[in-house]
Formats: structure tokens, sequence, C-alpha cells
């Protein structure tokens, strides 16, 4: 099994408590191809109004409100968190549960919140969960930020160099898809989550393991919910029709469909662009953070060594007899020297020279 398909499997697994506690009647493009199918032969004039009516679809299909607790959750733990409010939004970002689909972006929210507490070490083990191998391909780039960052700020040099390693690692490719889809709105992933789109409200467990690579949530959007809907229904009564008897009102159905068909193409295409170019923007304003967080780290290192150097021409060590000799530690000890080192250190700066 891929990693990717692991990190698939292991999201729908996570989810079946959550969605079995909180599962609503979906709406079915197979089973509203069945209805269409059936009346169009009996000539129901009065059921195919009402199944071709898109607007009366649309609102059945995509409620204006799915997961309306978890969103007012969330949105209640970010009102908290602008109002500086930390720990009261630690206590509603742990309302989210770990089967939601926004369940991820609360954790990363919970990490800024310890960041901004005066807690580093809190706020990586945040980003520890975050940056795990079971989610480290799919979690947004701000987490990683979020890891590096808190690491520059307790001195854990090395620990940004390895954090920013593992950046490029597991992003770089979901990275080069996205800034791919901002340019042209559709791929081959793309056409494969679509097709996949049979039940609304969409549910990622539903759309397969193409739908890591799209935009984050965004089978959460309606606006691209609505364009797949359409899409999806407008074929499958296109397929009903081709095999349908002609008829005039065969005829005026198909042109219909063709043209909503068209028309969702161009909707979906244009929408996942968007996104696209949304998440792009986001993702190089993190990167230029990031170096930023790299060029501190390597000036601080500098400084260190700046110091040591100078501690040690400076002879801040203990006064040495004649017959004793001392020497600059270079990792690579004799047998004599051992037990006989003398550290000198400083605190950690704590005054960052950029603003983040």
């Amino acid at each position: 099994m891929s990693l990717r398909l692991f990190v698939f499997a292991f999201i729908c697994v996570s989810a079946l408590g959550y969605q079995t506690a909180y599962a609503q009647a979906a709406f079915s493009v197979a089973n509203w191809k069945k209805d269409f199918k059936t009346s169009l032969k009996a000539q129901d004039n009065t059921k195919l109004l009402e199944l071709v009516d898109v607007v009366a679809l649309e609102k059945k299909a995509i409620p204006a409100c799915s997961d309306c607790e978890v969103k007012e959750n969330l949105k209640k733990a970010r009102t908290q968190f602008a109002q500086g409010k930390y720990e009261e939004a630690l206590a509603t970002y742990q309302l989210i549960p770990k089967g939601n689909d926004m369940w991820l972006q609360a954790v990363e929210e919970k990490g800024w919140a310890q960041y901004r507490l005066g807690s580093p070490e809190k706020a990586m083990a945040q980003a520890k969960t975050l940056l795990s191998p079971a989610f480290a391909e799919t979690v947004s780039s701000e987490a990683y930020f979020l890891q590096s960052l808190s690491q520059l700020k307790i001195c854990d040099y090395k620990g940004v160099f390895e954090t920013h390693e593992l950046f490029k690692k597991k992003q770089k490719e979901h990275i080069v898809k996205i800034q791919d889809l901002s340019m042209k709105g559709l791929n081959s992933d793309v056409i494969k989550v679509v097709s996949k789109a049979n039940e609304f409200p969409l549910k990622l467990k539903a759309l397969g393991e193409e739908a890591l690579s799209l935009p984050a949530l965004f089978h959460k959007d309606r606006e691209l919910q609505a364009h797949i809907l359409k899409h999806n229904v407008s074929a499958a009564a296109l397929d009903v029709l081709k095999n349908a008897e002609t008829t005039t009102l065969s005829a005026r159905l198909q042109a219909s469909f063709e043209k909503m068909n068209s028309q969702a193409v161009a909707g979906i295409e244009a929408r996942v662009q968007k996104l696209a170019q949304e998440e792009t923007a986001a993702n190089k304003k993190i990167i230029n953070k990031m170096n930023l967080v790299e060029v501190e780290a390597i000036q601080r290192m500098h400084s260190d060594l700046a110091l040591a150097d100078e501690a040690y021409s400076n002879g801040q060590f203990k006064n040495v007899g004649a017959d004793e000799l001392v020497f600059k530690d270079d990792g690579r000890p004799w047998i004599d020297e051992l037990d006989k080192f003398e550290v000198i250190s400083k605190a950690c700066p704590s005054n960052l020279r950029r603003k983040m």
C-alpha cells in the first residue's frame, strides 16, 4: 500500500465514528438517474419537472449548513484567538472531533495558540501530530512553519533544518500540483474526483486518494459542489436520453442538459483554479517566512560560534598550570581528555530580528 493510500485510508477510518453519529440523508446521483429514467419512460411530466428543477435540486443536495456544530465551534475558537483569549480558544478547539475533516486545522490552530501563550514546546507537540507520517503529505505548509518557528524559539537549529528538509520532501509534489491547477484548473485528478462524486454533500472518503492532490477542503466548498452536482446530474440525464425514444420533450431536455453540462465543466475549472490560486498564494507566504526562519537560525549559529571563539580567546576558562594544555573541542577527544571538558554557554536569544 502506498503512503498516500495509507493516509487516505487512515482519514476514512478515523471519520467512521463521527459520521455514524452525525449521519444525514444524502442525495444520490445514481438514484436521481433511476427516477429520471422511470419518469421519462412513463411520460410523468410532473415528476420530470420536479427532477429537473436545478435550484430545488441544489438546495436538497447541498444544504446551507453541514457540520454546523463543528463550524460554529471553529468560528468561536478563532474569535477567541483573535481576541487574545488563547486558553479559551484551546478549550473550544478541543470540541472538534477527530473524525471531522476540519480536525487537522483545529490541531494546527491549537499549536499557534500554544505558541502565543509562550509555550513553543507545546506548540511543537501539536506540530508533531501534524507532521507524523499519517499526515505529513496532507497538512498545510503552515504546519511546517509552526514547527520550525517553535524550534527556532528554543534554539533547536538542527531541528529547524530537519523540518525544512522534511517540508521539501513531503510537500514539494503537492505544492507543484496545486501551482499547476492554479494555472489550468483541470487535471486528471480533478476528473477522477468528479467522476466519483455520487453522493452530496461530498464526503472525502468517497472521492478516492486523488482528492489528496486537490486544494485543501475543496469538497467543503459549496460553489464547487454545486458545479460538480450539475455536471454529474446532467451527465446522468444525457446517458439516459441517448437510449430513450426521441420526442419533442426529450429533445428539449437533451439541449438543456448539454448546456448545463458545458457550463458545469467551465464552473468546475474556474472554481478549482481559484481555490488553487488561493492555496498557492498562502504557500508562497509560508515559504518566505520559513526562509526567514532559516536565515535567522544560520545567523544565530554563527553568533554562537563567534561567542565560543571569543570565550576561548579571552581565556574565560579556569587557570591552568604550567604542565597543562587547553584545546578547543573538535568532537574527537583523546582518551586522556575524557571527563575533562569545560563548557561556556549563553542563554537562548529571545529577540527575533524579523517580524514573522
